[in-house]
């Protein structure tokens, strides 16, 4: 199988040139593929074979930039069409694929699979869902190069599979081995050179460079509508945050945290119990709050808390703490939650329909909760977003997005509370408020100028990012103010810049 690490560089900086010459030279695509054409991929590209909708967009990504050419796109996407038929299967030929594995010897499959450490048995599993089999062994040399990602958020590649019906342990025989790994993910990361191409574009054409990398087309938007695009990113720069959105159905909210980074976990209603989300006692297993950077809560008016007010009770301290307890253990994680629904809105004007006493009214009744919902830090006006058409996806260049999702994770690293406290005076606030204020802006800093630091950040970039994080907070508190209005109706939210003029 023809899946390894492009290395070609001569080769890579030829095709770039060819592009260059193909675009007009004042043009944006032209200043994103001359300055950062190592890393950016033509959009509408990994968009030609409606039957990939399964993988992840950064899996296809990866596959496009590997494989196909922008200026002669047939002969790559052939290839890629040869690689998932003969390479790819679903959970529901698990049975043929072991088959295969055990009458050949070995098997290169393409799929998703992470690593546990059984401790009662000190040995690492790898978890396979193509095999339906979460005890296959897994050679140390893939443990040595990827155990940091296989071992917390999984990850896609191509497997090397070998059968040795010979290996047991205690009598039970565990004949899978993944002798090979090869991920698909960009692997040539520097978030300091992320970071200093910055400066070469100016604030609009930067943010409709991220608007592209997440999928649409900036074109078809306002600035409001862009901004309120990338505040659905701040749960992935920001740890431990906490977003709501409720909106009309498509407008691309699921499309958004589903295709961003495999770091983000999607439950799609049904149960959320307190094994999937925090830790499963009988397996002593982490749950995806315990895993991943991110998880959003799809339909969430359709979702029933397994456990009912002891898994709300849970989840609101972690909202809180970032720490969550089972038994007599005690976590801390850095997950940020993301709650998503639908509520009856005027397409026209814009707004809700006016038959809701609140607008957190369409939540289930668990999550009426004034003090759980005092720890949501922005409340995202669904509402205003538009419905995203296939007109409206990306037709330009943008960032690979398994490469901007590693950016990502790495921004979650750094702290940039430090830029709002060196600029912004928050008075009288409540610290609950203050610290929702400072996580989304400091998120939003994050996006749009990473390049900054407290001192050369000026009062031009830091007002507009501040007063979106107030109104995002204010949204959340006059929304409380109806639910519970002897606690919420005198909020005070008045701040001013510490070094304006």
């Amino acid at each position: 199988m023809e899946i390894t690490e492009h290395e070609n560089q001569p080769e890579e900086a030829r095709q770039i040139a060819n592009l260059l010459d193909g675009l007009p030279a004042d043009g944006l695509d032209h200043k994103i593929l001359q300055n950062l054409g190592d890393r950016v991929i033509l959009k509408p590209l990994t968009r030609w074979n409606e039957a990939y909708k399964e993988f992840p967009r950064y899996v296809m990504e990866y596959l496009v930039s590997r494989y196909v050419q922008a200026d002669d796109p047939v002969a790559g996407q052939a290839k890629i069409d040869r690689i998932l038929t003969e390479h790819y299967a679903e959970s529901a030929k698990k049975e043929l694929i072991k088959s295969r594995i055990k009458e050949k010897g070995q098997y290169t499959l393409l799929g998703q699979f992470s690593v546990r450490l059984d401790q009662s048995r000190d040995h690492y599993w790898a978890d396979v869902p193509a095999l339906g089999d979460n005890t296959v062994r897994v050679a140390p040399k893939i443990l040595e190069q990827y155990g940091d990602v296989l071992l917390t958020s999984g990850a896609w590649g191509t497997l090397e599979i070998e059968y040795d019906g010979t290996y047991e342990i205690k009598g039970k025989k565990f004949p899978f081995y993944v002798r090979g790994f090869t991920p698909l993910q960009y692997t040539r990361l520097d978030v300091d050179d992320f970071i200093a191409k910055r400066p070469l574009f100016s604030d609009a054409e930067w943010v409709d460079l991220l608007i592209q990398s997440i999928g649409f087309n900036p074109t078809k938007f306002d600035h409001r509508v862009k901004m309120l695009m990338l505040l659905r990113l701040v749960p992935f720069v920001e740890a431990n945050y906490n977003l709501i959105e409720l909106g009309p159905r498509e407008t691309g909210k699921t499309y958004t945290f589903r295709n961003t980074s495999n770091r983000a976990f999607v439950v799609s209603g049904g149960k959320a119990t307190p094994a999937t989300l925090f830790y499963n006692k009988g397996t002593r297993k982490l749950g995806v709050i315990g895993l991943k950077h991110l998880v959003f809560f799809d339909e969430v008016a359709n979702t029933s808390f397994d456990d009912g007010e002891a898994s709300i009770s849970v989840l609101k301290d972690y909202m809180q703490t970032g720490k969550f307890s089972r038994g007599d253990q005690e976590f801390s994680a850095q997950c940020s939650i993301v709650l998503g629904g639908n509520i009856d809105t005027n397409l026209e004007a814009k707004q809700p329909e006016g038959r809701y006493r609140h607008l957190f009214e369409p939540l289930p009744e668990e999550l009426q909760d004034p003090a759980f919902l005092d720890r949501i830090h922005a409340y995202l006006p669904g509402w205003e977003m538009p419905k995203i058409r296939p007109e409206n996806y990306a037709t330009g260049y943008g960032f690979l997005t398994d490469y901007l999702a590693e950016i990502f994770a790495e921004l979650r690293r750094r702290n940039f509370q430090t830029h709002v406290n060196a600029w912004v005076d928050m008075g009288a606030m409540t610290g609950r408020n203050q610290d929702a204020i400072k996580k989304t802006a400091a998120g939003l800093l994050k996006l749009l100028h990473p390049h900054r630091t407290p001192d050369d950040l000026t009062e031009q970039e830091i007002t507009p990012i501040v007063e979106i994080a107030v109104e995002m907070r204010k949204r959340t508190t006059d929304q409380l103010a109806k639910v519970l209005p002897t606690e919420f109706s005198q909020v005070d939210y008045t701040y001013k810049l510490k070094k304006s003029g």
